[in-house]
């Protein structure tokens, strides 16, 4: 009979001093796991628990990075760079808007966010993910993040954009080679090349990749492909911007135009430009906001868009 109460005893401490350190915790994993390339999104589903027996009072920033931070490293433990993203997302001077969540003992909260927008992968490899979640949004002071458990990220590489190497400058046998120029310079010479018709300058600092994958419809259909047929894609999509099938607002020739602002730090930056189409009789305004990124000292345009300013 005394056995019988002490195990008794026993277990129900064990239940109590279980209860007493149960704390809320995050887990990732692989939301869609397949085949990654540097190129492909990596989606990971991120779940937090109320283990505890208490309610669980958090923020949940609508703009996740306020909340949460992914990070990979290699097997040598070297840390990834955060990717151009998260780091105009941390610079950007704008109010954090959040939700107050509450979970009860036993409940979860999930969403879904891709790797690269935290991460920079630009190189294949295998990794090591995981992520740290802030409860009162990332950088305030005194607060102890909740940090997941480690993923194994195997990414392989993604297909080449088209070389420039083998271009040639209009009229001449001089090889056309991207130069080390600041970006509204890049966005002053793809322009002009438009207007002058010379294609192979046109698409010297233009990311074909980037630019196909601003389509979510397209970027699905890329991702699925094999490298033979991103290629074909890639290539598919340079015949048509240059039969102005699609994103025509880029490859449409202004009559003028006009750089008004650039902006830009180590690894991304814009460049706005008012361009001005002739009709009859009048001119449509239109102001052009460049993105450029910076890879290898030389910028490139990953995405553009447009406002239209009306007419004169």
């Amino acid at each position: 009979m005394f056995l019988r109460k002490t195990s008794a005893c026993l277990i129900l401490l064990g239940l109590l001093l279980s209860a007493v350190h149960a704390q809320p915790r995050v887990t990732i994993q692989f939301h869609d796991k397949t085949l990654y390339s540097t190129s492909s999104d990596i989606m990971v589903r991120v779940s937090i628990f109320n283990d505890s027996t208490e309610v669980y009072r958090f923020r949940l920033a609508d703009e996740r990075r306020l909340s949460l931070n992914l990070e990979a490293r290699t097997l040598s433990n070297r840390q990834l760079p955060a990717s151009n993203t998260w780091l105009r997302t941390m610079a950007a001077n704008t109010p954090a808007y959040y939700r107050e969540l509450s979970l009860l003992p036993g409940e979860e909260y999930s969403f879904i966010e891709n790797v690269h927008d935290y991460v920079a992968i630009n190189e294949a490899g295998t990794y090591l993910l995981h992520c740290v979640f802030s409860p009162e949004l990332v950088g305030r002071p005194q607060q102890e993040g909740l940090r997941s458990n480690v993923l194994t990220l195997s990414v392989r590489p993604g297909s080449p954009t088209p070389s420039a190497a083998e271009q040639f400058i209009a009229g001449t046998t001089e090889i056309l080679r991207a130069q080390r120029i600041p970006p509204d310079e890049v966005i002053r010479r793809t322009i002009t090349a438009r207007q002058k018709s010379h294609w192979n300058e046109f698409f010297l600092y233009l990311d074909l990749e980037a630019m196909l994958r601003n389509s979510a419809e397209r970027r699905r259909v890329y991702d699925r492909e094999s490298d033979d047929g991103r290629r074909r894609m890639l290539s598919e999509f340079k015949t048509e911007l240059m039969q102005g099938v699609v994103d025509t607002d880029i490859v449409v020739v202004p009559s003028s135009f006009e750089i008004v602002e650039t902006r830009y730090g180590m690894l991304y930056g814009t460049v706005d430009v008012l361009q001005k189409f002739a009709y009859d009789g009048f001119f449509m305004v239109k102001q052009y906001i460049y993105e450029l990124e910076k890879r290898d000292d030389i910028w490139n345009i990953v995405a553009y868009t447009v406002i239209n300013k009306g007419s004169e």
